[in-house]
């Protein structure tokens, strides 16, 4: 018997993109972290310094440890307003593929809804994502959230 390779598809990374978004959408954010392969990398930044290659970011989590002591922060730690996303995501792009990885770009607008009912464009740009093979699961092994504006609302507390 020979050893089965497993083969990372663009629709089990589009199917990863799909379910993350909803998890976030609906809140689930303690399931947040387990997206991610150990070591990983979540990063938010904004275009001008991701076309400038500028490390400055708004937000940066590089193992898993960062990601749960993020959802700790936003569970117990830091008070805002309730307020909940709704993002709208476009076609996932294929960059690059093996046989055991793909990196794909997504562009996404996010829309907040407050508890009164206002309701605001929150952010909009895309995901530059690297995805992998993990024991047979597929992984973010990078997430960077690519912003369109350099004027950042300062009430990023849930993960876009």
């Amino acid at each position: 018997m020979g050893t089965v390779i497993h083969r990372i598809t663009e629709s089990q990374a589009r199917q990863l993109i799909s379910d993350y978004t909803y998890t976030i959408d609906d809140g689930a954010v303690s399931e947040w972290p387990t997206y991610f392969t150990e070591p990983c990398l979540y990063r938010i930044t904004t275009r001008q310094n991701h076309e400038m290659v500028m490390p400055l970011s708004i937000m940066l989590c590089d193992n898993q440890a960062m990601l749960y002591d993020r959802v700790e922060a936003i569970e117990k730690a830091n008070i805002f307003e309730p307020h909940y996303y709704r993002h709208v995501v476009s076609e996932s792009k294929v960059i690059g593929k093996t046989d055991t990885e793909i990196q794909m770009e997504t562009s996404f607008i996010c829309v907040r809804t407050m508890l009164d009912g206002r309701v605001t464009v929150f952010a909009t740009g895309r995901y530059s994502d690297h995805i992998v093979l993990d024991e047979g699961r597929c992984l973010f092994r990078s997430r960077v959230v690519i912003l369109d504006s350099s004027k950042i609302d300062t009430l990023i507390a849930i993960p876009l």
